[in-house]
């Protein structure tokens, strides 16, 4: 058997366009990629987990842009692989947002939430997310935070700043959560959050295709001294494991050569092995 390249991927996606994923998320893929690239077919993903010793399975409860990966469906997925865990995403508009995360974590056994205020069209601040949290503590349960921007109009941009999440962290601050993506575009802004509170993190995911945004986002990382405090993610199927990894690398050799942060190889080599399955409180 392989050896997994990481130890922990924290950010994969599954759903397939036409049954979860729709219009306008789906055709505005097209117009940014030239195809639909969430679309994922179950072997594919299974086959993919294989490079880490265990994969994060995300929910995506996002109606208003056309996306609804429904919790019934990762917790079908993820049952009986131990290599996979399932994650709940529960819009905290929806009038019955408390029951429904109940049910994910009671009956289908998912454990932990997944949010993206910019997607699911609510601020962190709202009165009805700050009511959802209180579950999510309830339950401990460990939050994937999509703070940050996306390609599709049909999200409300001013929802996504990692800013907003420093209210969120002080009201909860036993509560383990991560700004996926480094908060893109604002990665400093997100280190600069992330610093002030221990149970906060970051993920890497899908910032391969991007080598100068990230190397920037490493060596603000490095600078604000949380580079500790990041999480290998893939984003699946939108990029992959060894993508990531050659992206990692790749960003710590630009920080290195313009002088911008002394990144080195053993430096990604830690942050591959990350165990953050324990920093979540998953283990």
């Amino acid at each position: 058997m392989t050896e997994p390249l990481v130890t922990v991927d924290v950010h994969t996606h599954i759903g397939q366009h036409g049954v979860h994923v729709h219009d306008p998320l789906a055709s505005d893929e097209v117009a940014a990629w030239g195809k639909v690239s969430w679309d994922v077919d179950l072997d594919e993903h299974a086959q993919a987990a294989t490079a880490a010793g265990h994969s994060i399975v995300l929910a995506f409860d996002a109606e208003p842009v056309g996306v609804v990966v429904d919790n019934e469906y990762v917790a079908e997925t993820v049952a009986g692989h131990d290599n996979l865990i399932g994650f709940a995403s529960v819009n905290p508009t929806r009038k019955d947002a408390r029951d429904r995360l109940v049910y994910a974590v009671e009956n289908l056994k998912l454990r932990g939430l997944k949010l993206g205020p910019t997607y699911q069209h609510f601020h962190a601040h709202d009165a009805r997310a700050l009511a959802l949290l209180e579950v999510a503590n309830e339950y401990r349960l460990p939050i994937i935070w999509h703070q940050g921007t996306t390609f599709t109009p049909a999200a409300i941009a001013e929802y996504a700043r990692p800013l907003d999440l420093d209210l969120v962290a002080r009201r909860f601050p036993d509560l383990p959560m991560v700004i996926a993506h480094c908060g893109h575009p604002w990665a400093e802004e997100a280190a600069s959050v992330i610093r002030r509170h221990p149970n906060m993190y970051m993920d890497v995911s899908a910032l391969d295709t991007r080598p100068w945004q990230f190397a920037q986002s490493l060596a603000s990382a490095f600078e604000y001294r949380v580079f500790d405090k990041l999480l290998f993610g893939s984003d699946f199927p939108f990029s992959t494991v060894q993508q990531c990894i050659d992206g990692l690398r790749n960003g710590a050799r630009i920080c290195r050569e313009l002088g911008i942060a002394p990144i080195t190889d053993r430096d990604i080599d830690a942050l591959c092995a990350r165990d953050s399955l324990t920093l979540l409180g998953l283990k």
